[in-house]
């Protein structure tokens, strides 16, 4: 079920913070975001400009720090025509080829580029293949445009980092809507208790919604070691 969510936000660079009200389901909240302190700082001189490259990324945006971030890093990049389509659903495509640029990063490997009359994402899978990270017959090459669920896109990013990159660091985790035992629970009570996610307001992971290119940012520059954990 899809609600409209309306929000008054205010972004505070000197306190390192986001805080406002926001409209769900008929009831209004409020909530406060803390921000990462390098990344704010880079905000706060100008020192990240990546965003500033994309028409749809306001500088002052709470995800344009992580914009910058991946964008700097070669992890992440627009969609084309000056956008990087923050509300857009990721693909199972693009999952796929971030997957493959996060571990390539981590292995000092290089991700082939599709070849020519091939699908843009060709090079990625093939990686992704060829290194072990799924086989063909888990992830078949076919119908890779459909939008990726959470579910799956943690399950496919979890792969391309090692054990000792999800080092916990909280305990006692529950996640409302995942039981343990569940399928999918072990990634993501993996990223729970690794600060990657905390979930939603009320702590849920609503696996089987698609995410956005700009919550996958904030997500992505975390598991990547690219700002702090949450």
């Amino acid at each position: 079920m899809l609600y409209e969510v309306q929000a008054v936000l205010t972004y505070n660079w000197v306190d390192n913070d986001m805080t406002g009200w926001y409209d769900y389901n008929n009831s209004w909240h409020y909530y406060r975001v803390m921000l990462d302190e390098d990344l704010v700082n880079q905000r706060r001189t100008g020192q990240a400009a990546a965003a500033g490259t994309f028409t749809d990324v306001p500088a002052d945006a709470w995800y344009a720090p992580y914009v910058d971030a991946a964008v700097e890093a070669g992890l992440m990049n627009g969609t084309g025509s000056g956008r990087f389509s923050l509300s857009a659903s990721l693909s199972l495509a693009q999952v796929i080829t971030l997957a493959a640029r996060l571990h390539a990063e981590n292995s000092g490997a290089t991700v082939p580029d599709a070849a020519a009359g091939e699908a843009w994402y060709q090079g990625a899978y093939d990686y992704c293949v060829d290194n072990g990270l799924f086989t063909a017959a888990e992830v078949p090459a076919a119908g890779l445009t459909a939008d990726a669920t959470r579910f799956q896109m943690v399950d496919l990013l979890d792969r391309a980092v090692s054990e000792s990159d999800m080092a916990p660091i909280h305990t006692g985790v529950t996640v409302p809507d995942v039981a343990e035992g569940a399928p999918y629970a072990d990634v993501v009570y993996r990223w729970y208790q690794a600060g990657i996610t905390q979930g939603d307001q009320n702590g849920n992971f609503n696996g089987n919604s698609p995410i956005t290119c700009g919550e996958t940012a904030a997500i992505f520059c975390r598991l990547a070691g690219l700002t702090e954990r949450v």
